[in-house]
């Protein structure tokens, strides 16, 4: 407590105050004018600090210096410059440009991207111009280098990427977070940030998608909102709906969003092993099939106070709430006949509560608290001959966390800017595994009750710099103290991002920076559960976390074309990966820590269009990959693969009047690894069509993802020394979904801090 009442006091002395200038811009019919680059300079034409104008055209631009001389640039409109004094400088019109040539009309193209200030900036609403997104789920996949992989988000060249929400660490775990960003409408991002290598500030390390909303709080009462429902036709039905309100007074913003979802999958899988035990090869055949389907509502409630126009205080309540979970697989083969039923004797919750400041003097806290309970009983029946069994499992996993922030940021003058700040996380974990025979078989031995108590103490410090106005730096050092049992972990983690502007049309990006990964609570419990009577799936205590090393050498042509270079380090990294036991006949899933994992490789991302119909983007990654184990069970293994990743992506418009869109898109992956396995080759082709009507209010939307169904590995195969198994997945991912969308009340929305359970669950 010493040390966090000390931090905070430190960062409260010597506070310099920055000033904000803000207007608006338009045409001369008064129509805001979107992306205008807004640069600042002294007097003397040093440079200072740049923008651009959001989707209404207004700007907010840091300086501490006035007056200034403001210069306002647009492709489509005539320079403004003028000498400013004032902060707030009120509206500015711009003069169009004339860009007729022999009778050719020029037609404008904004930048797709943007370096500012270390950041590539995409203005989402002209990026998801034309596109079929309906949700932020679906913006996040329509930035370049962006995909879906088993859940997660992956950013090519990257071992993790992030999701913040206005600079805030995303706190749900994979599915929990997916949920919400597709109940979210896409309107409520005004820009995305893709960072290599972020800032300590964020107190998050490595590749992350800052997602930036429109927090303005307006002079009048205004009531907004959004109603969306989406209907999801996979092996089963889905659907999910939900609404969105924003009430604005001069002084505050409460917004609230109320979804419910109904989402049930298909699951199974062949399994085909020869597995050798006491010399003997047995040729075992399993096949099972089964679902599992769960209701979820999930409800926020938020409210921004502004005190004055420099200090913020944000409150926000999040809840996940199932009422009720059921699964259910079937097995049988030559080893087991088994039936495997899991529901909730309870309903899965999630509570979480944040409470933020941010002052106008660079000095940002907040606090954070998370409640996470997951009740489970399993029934678990093996019919087959000479092995009957059967047994309940009752599983309970309460999980509370606190965590407890603190930055502070100094503009020195000369482009110099000093960050350091601290956070401090605590986490307990009790969980418990208690099995109930019904026959003479004792389980006993494999019950567990246990408490996991984890502390993580992080202290940094930074600066950053810009030389002229091609040069800027930005770099740091992360010390971080990590508790859990009775292991203490120290590490440090330094950061560095180099941007450099070669001329107008050429920027080079450096990014270096180092990070850890932690696995989940459950994955380090002493725990056994059962899938059918072959496969087992075990907890490790002994898990360590991984550590993470990265370098990414970007260029970026004309704002648009985008080239990678990219290498990535990860020390103790840990996954799942089946086994054939040595001493019984059984498949045994664990989670282990390997020697490391390597990955070199490129990427480019070429966009092109034809007029105003055909709008394309190609994406190319190449990549070798290498895992190393010394500890893989009884066994050891080195194993390499070289794999390309492929993505072009079409948008049509097939009428401007009546709004009609159509996408057309398709991704290839190679064969890949996961330790010793060998994932095959998978591909994707998605289409689909939009109708927006009713003055842009109403969105119409028919989509069919992965036509034929073979986005998931359809085939993993384990062949080394004595292992020799192959698994055949049953893929359900083909969908096809009806949605609709109604605005009401000009709706500008807001987007959220999420709650992070990416180490929850089972």
């Amino acid at each position: 407590m010493k040390f966090i009442i000390s931090a905070i006091l430190s960062l409260c002395i010597n506070n310099v105050y920055a000033q904000k200038i803000t207007g608006v811009i338009t045409d001369r019919d008064n129509n805001p004018i979107e992306f205008a680059t807004i640069v600042l300079q002294t007097t003397d034409s040093v440079f200072l600090n740049s923008a651009y104008t959001d989707s209404v055209g207004r700007f907010s631009i840091k300086t501490d210096t006035l007056p200034v001389i403001i210069t306002i640039q647009h492709l489509m409109y005539e320079t403004y410059q003028k000498k400013c004094n004032t902060k707030a400088i009120g509206s500015i019109q711009m003069n169009e440009k004339s860009q007729m040539l022999s009778e050719v009309s020029i037609i404008g193209e904004y930048p797709l991207v943007r370096v500012i200030d270390g950041k590539m900036t995409y203005n989402m609403s002209q990026l998801l111009t034309d596109k079929m997104a309906t949700s932020i789920y679906d913006a996040i996949l329509k930035l370049p280098g962006i995909h879906i992989q088993k859940g997660t988000f992956q950013l090519i060249g990257a071992n993790n990427v992030t999701i913040l929400i206005n600079g805030k660490k995303t706190n749900m775990d994979e599915n929990q977070l997916n949920n919400l960003l597709k109940n979210m409408p896409k309107e409520r991002i005004r820009e995305a940030e893709v960072m290599y290598s972020a800032p300590p500030q964020y107190h998050v390390r490595g590749a992350v998608i800052n997602l930036v909303l429109d927090n303005a709080i307006y002079d009048t009462q205004q009531l907004q909102g959004q109603i969306n429902t989406l209907y999801n036709q996979g092996y089963y039905k889905n659907f999910q709906g939900g609404v969105t309100i924003l009430y604005n007074t001069p002084k505050t913003l409460t917004d609230f969003l109320y979804s419910f979802g109904y989402n049930q999958v298909r699951t199974g899988q062949e399994i085909i092993s020869q597995h050798i035990f006491n010399d003997q090869v047995s040729d075992i055949n399993q096949s099972d099939r089964g679902y599992s389907v769960k209701p979820i509502h999930t409800i926020r409630l938020g409210n921004d106070w502004l005190i004055n126009d420099k200090d913020k205080i944000t409150l926000a309540y999040t809840a996940e709430i199932q009422p009720w979970m059921r699964s259910f697989n079937s097995s049988n083969g030559t080893y087991s006949d088994s039936e495997n039923k899991k529901n909730t004797d309870k309903p899965v919750q999630m509570h979480n509560i944040a409470l933020n400041y941010t002052s106008g003097f660079g000095f940002s806290t907040g606090i954070d608290f998370t409640s996470y309970k997951n009740h489970t009983i399993q029934h678990y029946r093996e019919r087959m001959e000479g092995k009957e069994d059967f047994f309940d499992a009752r599983s309970k996993q309460d999980i509370r966390r606190l965590s407890f922030y603190a930055d502070q940021s100094h503009s020195l003058g000369k482009g110099w800017t000093l960050n350091y700040g601290t956070k401090f996380s605590f986490a307990s974990d009790k969980s418990s595994q208690i099995y109930h025979s019904s026959v003479s078989h004792n389980w006993s031995d494999y019950d567990s009750d246990s408490q996991l108590n984890e502390y993580t103490y992080d202290l940094y410090a930074g600066f950053s710099k810009r030389f002229a106005n091609n040069l800027s730096l930005n770099a740091s050092l992360t010390g971080e103290y990590y508790k859990h049992k009775k292991i203490d972990y120290r590490s440090l983690f330094p950061m560095m991002e180099i941007t450099y502007t070669a001329n107008p049309v050429s920027v080079f990006q450096l990014s270096v920076s180092s990070d850890k990964v932690y696995p989940s609570y459950w994955e380090m419990q002493n725990t056994t559960s059962y899938l059918n009577g072959y496969t087992e799936i075990q907890g490790n205590t002994d898990l360590r976390p991984a550590k993470n090393y990265s370098f990414q050498l970007n260029y970026i042509w004309k704002s648009k074309y985008i080239f990678t270079l990219f290498a990535n380090y990860t020390d103790d990294f840990f996954c799942q990966i089946p086994y054939q036991s040595s001493d019984r006949l059984m498949l045994i899933y664990k989670t282990l820590n390997f020697n490391y994992s390597a990955k070199l490789g490129f990427n480019m991302m070429i966009p092109f269009r034809i007029s105003r119909i055909f709008e394309s983007r190609f994406i190319l990654n190449g990549y070798y990959d290498k895992m190393k184990s010394d500890h893989y069970y009884d066994l050891s293994f080195t194993k390499n693969n070289l794999a390309i990743y492929t993505n072009l992506d079409n948008t049509f418009t097939i009428s401007s009047k009546p709004n009609i869109k159509a996408e057309l898109s398709g991704s290839y992956i190679s064969r890949n690894i996961q330790g010793p396995m060998t994932i095959n080759a998978m591909y994707r082709i998605d289409t689909g069509i939009k109708w927006t009507f009713n003055r842009n209010k109403a969105e119409l939307s028919l989509k069919v993802n992965d036509i034929f169904n073979s986005w998931a590995p359809k085939e993993l195969n384990l062949q080394y020394q004595t292992q020799n198994l192959r698994m055949k997945e049953v893929v359900d991912s083909r969908r096809i979904s009806l949605s609709f969308t109604y605005r009401f009340g000009d709706f500008k929305p807001k987007a959220h801090k999420e709650v992070d359970q990416s180490r929850f669950g089972k």
